[in-house]
């Protein structure tokens, strides 16, 4: 960027850009922005929506392991079903994510013990479930964290997954 010059024109600014092209050539690009926005400045409105997209897929896992923990009987849970929203809390969420696995895991087990009904693993899920949160707290390293990224997404889902099915077999009795 080599030069910036505002213009008022009807209440808006108009502000040109002269950037040059690798042609060696000159392009001028123009932006007209609301009065008093700085160029960069993020819309709180637009980052709000951003965020919003960005957790429901986070909402529809912890409404999957409530729903899966709900469907078992007190006297099998580990904690009730409505402590897993702690997830969403910031921060705590890194140490919650390990907490809802082991708690979700061992609620299952105990429902299958207690009727009775044959189950792979006494607690399903737990290998792939502390994979993915150790894969998350990955993702506080940089560099480590690109590759950490995407295999925390894949174990992620395979956990979901995982634990949805175990749950539904709960409907089949």
């Amino acid at each position: 960027l080599t030069e910036v010059r505002p213009a008022a024109i009807k209440g808006r600014v108009r502000t040109r850009i002269r950037q040059t092209c690798s042609g060696g050539g000159e392009d001028l690009v123009y932006r007209v922005m609301k009065p008093g926005v700085v160029p960069g400045q993020i819309d709180p409105a637009m980052a709000l929506v951003v965020l919003g997209v960005m957790m429901l897929p986070r909402i529809f896992y912890l409404m999957s392991m409530h729903r899966a923990m709900a469907k078992c009987d007190p006297s099998a849970r580990s904690m009730p079903p409505a402590l897993v929203w702690l997830a969403l809390v910031p921060l705590l969420s890194m140490v919650w994510d390990f907490v809802v696995v082991v708690t979700v895991g061992r609620t299952l087990g105990s429902e299958y013990s207690r009727r009775n009904r044959p189950l792979d693993y006494s607690l399903p899920g737990l290998g792939l479930g502390i994979s993915f949160c150790v894969v998350n707290l990955l993702l506080w390293i940089p560099f480590i964290n690109l590759i950490a990224y995407p295999v925390g997404i894949v174990l992620w889902l395979l956990f979901w997954v995982k634990i949805a099915r175990v749950s539904s077999q709960l409907d089949e009795v």
